[in-house]
């Protein structure tokens, strides 16, 4: 988002949602799972390579505020051992149980008891860094990092499709949706920019992309993951949501695409945070 969308979208934005209520349901679970945007290997190489610059061994990965692990799995195939926790138990329940070196904790990103101090190499949180409590996070990050550990934050921005008249139905609908997202959330939509890592020598990156295709049923499923369409549905019982989803894009796909096809071209900008803790 420009940071005129930025601040246009903070002002709509509410300042009293209750975030523990937020994706502890196991249906909004399950949709979370299997509609949210995958990460891309671009993004994992980019972090593991940051690792590398201070620390060769990758022992151990801590991913805090994992959800259903949907980053967390990502980083196994670099790490002997991979670590997902999460607030929410209905997300851990979610998470892949058959991967040997992959395991999920419920717990806070801000109190650890179970790891170990500086027996971690890369200490990360993939779009959930906004809704915990910085200092108290980077402060327990620093505890159970190692010397030249990592410590890495990242996320997308707002889904963006390739066909304007797409775009102003997907517009329509965040601006619906704003009231009911928490302000935190701004930090997602200006890409961490106001977040200041505890280490001096953090770089951010802003280059990278995760494209893909959606078909009318995942962009209906993707909407019906996000938090602001429980709540919404929660305060306006009349309405239904999925319906009017629906129906707009319906309408603005039979306009731009051939007979019978539901299918559109999308992106989401991605971004990350990366820092060392300084060696002994």
């Amino acid at each position: 988002m420009s940071q005129t969308e930025v601040a246009q979208a903070k002002a709509m934005m509410s300042t009293t949602v209750d975030k523990t209520k937020m994706y502890v349901s196991l249906d909004q679970s399950q949709a979370y799972s299997e509609f949210r945007p995958r990460y891309n290997d671009d993004l994992f190489r980019a972090i593991v390579d940051f690792c590398k610059e201070t620390n060769p061994n990758l022992n151990l990965a801590v991913d805090v505020g994992c959800g259903p692990g949907m980053s967390t799995i990502g980083f196994c195939k670099y790490f002997k051992k991979v670590m997902g926790v999460d607030v929410s138990e209905t997300q851990v329940a979610c998470a892949p149980k058959d991967i040997p070196n992959c395991e999920f904790k419920v717990g806070y990103s801000d109190k650890l008891p179970f790891i170990k101090s500086g027996s971690v190499d890369l200490f990360c949180s993939g779009e959930s860094f906004n809704l915990m409590p910085h200092k108290e996070t980077f402060a327990e990050a620093d505890r159970v990092l190692r010397p030249g550990g990592t410590i890495a934050l990242f996320g997308y921005d707002v889904l963006r499709a390739d066909k304007p008249e797409i775009n102003e139905v997907i517009q329509k609908m965040f601006v619906k949706f704003l009231p009911y997202w928490p302000k935190e959330s701004t930090l997602i939509f200006d890409k961490f920019r106001d977040i200041t890592l505890p280490y001096s020598d953090y770089k951010r990156r802003e280059d990278l992309k995760i494209v893909d295709k959606m078909n009318l049923e995942q962009y209906l499923g993707l909407m019906k993951s996000l938090w602001p369409f429980v709540a919404y549905c929660k305060d306006h019982p009349e309405v239904d949501l999925a319906k009017e989803l629906r129906t707009d894009m319906t309408n603005v796909l039979a306009k731009v695409n051939k007979p019978g096809d539901t299918t559109f071209d999308i992106a989401w900008d991605m971004f990350i945070l990366m820092g060392h803790k300084p060696g002994k």
